[in-house]
């Protein structure tokens, strides 16, 4: 009983293809000009993922990320925020896309997914500092751009539920979704 129980919960938590997404999905989510992405000089594959700063399964995923960037130069990553763990999340993931306006965002984002623990407005300072992002221009970036800001936003969630995403992480690659944290084995064979 116990063996079926291990069993049944890796298979919730596994990072498996789940299905093919739609074609006309990866346009609209990968090329939206306001959403942060890893772009090297040239690239031959696109990941789109989908995450929370307040997600541990998406700090996790963080880390595998650089590795497969390390090993695989001509990725390109396009970071759409699905703030779903609810306001210190949704203020993150604010503050990362301002933090773009100060050609801060790599730098702020991986400092946001290396807080340890539940993410608050005192850890996005944190990262802030870190990142050595100006909080105060950062604010003010917040205050005036907040509208297209959320759009952003909104249009990620409207794109990880269309793409019937249940939670974060979510990644598109190519046209197969994943769901959960994958491996670097699991993204390597993905993009090759």
């Amino acid at each position: 009983m116990r063996d079926a129980f291990v069993f049944a919960l890796f298979a919730l938590v596994a990072p498996v293809p789940v299905a093919v997404a739609r074609e006309t999905a990866f346009p609209a989510m990968s090329e939206e000009v306001l959403a942060p992405k890893t772009l090297p000089k040239s690239y031959d594959v696109t990941v789109i993922v989908f995450s929370d700063y307040g997600c541990p399964y998406c700090k996790k995923l963080h880390g595998t990320l650089a590795q497969l960037l390390a090993r695989d130069p001509k990725v390109r990553i396009v970071w759409r925020d699905w703030p779903i763990f609810g306001g210190a999340s949704l203020l993150a993931a604010q503050a990362a896309i301002a933090s773009q306006w100060q050609g801060k965002h790599a730098a702020f984002n991986a400092a946001l997914f290396a807080q340890p623990g539940r993410i608050t407005e005192a850890s996005v300072q944190a990262a802030a500092k870190v990142a050595k992002v100006d909080w105060t221009r950062l604010q003010s970036d917040m205050k005036t751009r907040m509208k297209e800001i959320n759009t952003v936003i909104a249009r990620s969630n409207a794109g990880a539920q269309a793409l019937k995403f249940e939670g974060t992480p979510g990644l598109l690659i190519g046209n197969a979704r994943f769901g959960g944290a994958a491996s670097l084995i699991q993204l390597m064979e993905a993009v090759a």
